[in-house]
Order: C-alpha cells, then sequence, then structure tokens
C-alpha cells in the first residue's frame, strides 16, 4: 500500500516538475520576444553541442554588466535553458545580464559531467567577458532545485580538480564566481534522512539521484559527497542568498539550513530566506517579499 502510495505522489510530482518547466518556459518566451536573446555555443560534451542563452538589458548602467548564470531545474531529469524563473529573469529589467545554459541530464551522462559542463559555461564567460559586454568578476550563479544544487556547487567549488573538467577551449581560466541565488538546492545527500516523509525517496533505486549518480547514494557515498555543495565547501566562498518553503516534499527545507549555518561557520556572507507554507516549485517565490528580498541581494553586486 505504502508502495502505491509512493507511485501516486511520484506521477504528481513529475506532473508538478513538468508544470513548472511549462510556466517558466511562457515566461522565457515572454522575456525572448522582449530582449531577444543571443544564443551561443560554449563546448562540446558527450558527442553534442551545448549552448547557453544572453538575455541583455534594454539600457545597461555600466559598460560591461553584471550577469547570472542561470539552470534550470527538473531533478537532473528532464528541462532546458528556456525554462527559467520569472523572479531571475526580471533581473534583466534591473540592469544585469542573464545566461541560461543547457547541460547533459542523468539519462545521458552521469555526475560529475554537468558540472564540468557548467564550468566550462563559466569559463567561456569570463574568456569572451569583454566581448560580450559582460563583467567576468560580476558572475552570480542561479537556479532552482536541480538548477540551484549545480549553482551551488559552482560557488564552493572553484578550480576543484575532480570538477573542473577540461571541456571547452578555455581551460586555462578559473571558474571563479561573484555569488549565488539558490532556490529550494538539495546540498548534502547523505544528510536526507531515510525515513524522511516527503515525495522523493532519495535512497531509492528509481530515485532522480540515483540517476544522476549512476547508483544509490548508499552503494556509492563518496560520489554522494562529490555532488554534495555542502562537502565541497571552503573557505573564501562567495555571498550565497537561499530561499526555500518549509513545506517542501521534495528537497527538505533542513538542505538550506545546513548550508547557510556551515557558510556562517566558515565566515561566508549567507543568506536564508526560510518562508512558512510554500512548497517546491511555489509559484510565490516570483512574487512579493521574495521577489524583493532576491532584487536587494542582487542589487550588492551592481553598488560593488
Amino acid at each position: 500500500m505504502k508502495q502505491r502510495i509512493k507511485s501516486i505522489y511520484n506521477y504528481f510530482r513529475n506532473l508538478k516538475l513538468i508544470s513548472v518547466m511549462v510556466i517558466s518556459a511562457i515566461w522565457a518566451g515572454f522575456y525572448q520576444r522582449k530582449f531577444k536573446p543571443e544564443t551561443i555555443r560554449y563546448c562540446l560534451s558527450q558527442g553534442e553541442e551545448r549552448f547557453m542563452d544572453i538575455y541583455r538589458p534594454e539600457d545597461p548602467s555600466s559598460q560591461l554588466i553584471p550577469t547570472i548564470v542561470w539552470f534550470h531545474g527538473g531533478a537532473w531529469k528532464i528541462g532546458n535553458r528556456k525554462a527559467i524563473e520569472r523572479v531571475a529573469l526580471q533581473q534583466v529589467e534591473h540592469g544585469f545580464a542573464l545566461v541560461s545554459v543547457s547541460y547533459s541530464l542523468s539519462d545521458l551522462a552521469k555526475w560529475p559531467v554537468q558540472c564540468h559542463e557548467a564550468k566550462a559555461a563559466v569559463r567561456y564567460l569570463r574568456a569572451n567577458a569583454e566581448s560580450l559586454g559582460l563583467d567576468a568578476d560580476r558572475l552570480i550563479t542561479a537556479g532552482m532545485s536541480a538548477g540551484a544544487h549545480i549553482a551551488c556547487v559552482l560557488a564552493v567549488s572553484a578550480d576543484h580538480e575532480q570538477l573542473n573538467g577540461q571541456l571547452g577551449e578555455f581551460t586555462n581560466h578559473t571558474t571563479e564566481v561573484a555569488g549565488a541565488l539558490a532556490f529550494y538546492p538539495p546540498t548534502d545527500f547523505l544528510s536526507v534522512e531515510e525515513d524522511f516523509d516527503g515525495l522523493l525517496d532519495y535512497y531509492a533505486e528509481d530515485s532522480p539521484v540515483t540517476d544522476l549518480l549512476g547508483e544509490t547514494i548508499l552503494v556509492a557515498p563518496q560520489k554522494a559527497d562529490l555532488a554534495s555543495p555542502l562537502k565541497l565547501l571552503r573557505g573564501g566562498c562567495p555571498p550565497i542568498f537561499f530561499l526555500h518553503g518549509d513545506a517542501d516534499p521534495i528537497v527538505p527545507v533542513e538542505q538550506s539550513v545546513l548550508m547557510h549555518e556551515a557558510l556562517l561557520d566558515v565566515g561566508a556572507d549567507s543568506q536564508l530566506m526560510r518562508v512558512p507554507g510554500y512548497t517546491h516549485g511555489d509559484p510565490r517565490f516570483n512574487l512579493g517579499e521574495c521577489s524583493e528580498r532576491v532584487s536587494a541581494f542582487m542589487r550588492k553586486f551592481v553598488a560593488d
């Protein structure tokens, strides 16, 4: 009976993820028409080209534009670079460029390929920042769910030997970023309780995490740690802002809490907005106080 309930939960979870992707794609379509993004090939991976879309503000306040590097969500299994949260796209109207990056889904490649691609994208932007009109010293990674996970990994693992990879033409460039914006990210896979009473069993053979790693996290704990931002944490991390609902049934809010506290312990600038009653992919993250707090966090990169 419990397994049947889980199956029903998983069915609706996938529907929810798909619906979030659809809504985000609609908003991205609106901004595509308004800002007409430039599409650029940034590397070849797994025999396929990887692309990024660059959205630029109509009237940038500086010659070199501070830039959000966005990674879409979708449990590492679904989604594409057209799926961008409204609150992130709104920053283009506030003077930021936004670069939405494609990466390999878990049916094509296992971790750390996704990280190698993401870092190749950062290196490409750094190497070509001036010609693109972007500020290489003000790159802020961002994403929701699985995309937030990738954004956090990049923020805490600059020039990490195992995670850097050798993709792209610009392997001599650093992968350091100036900050990160993370909506409900998983940050430490092995810290999720096995009896977590949510819609996702992190330890199951059919878990999205298992699909990402290629093995269950109990069979391959070292792989799980290599994919966990909390376990990659070091001194000198850039500012990170977490937004997480305490009713999230897919990524427990403790994942953001643990990461936030660990960052503070190493002297990093970390902010956490824990929102009562909000769930995973809650559209209210794009509105009201959440939107205001995101914009306030982003303004520090304009001021600096």
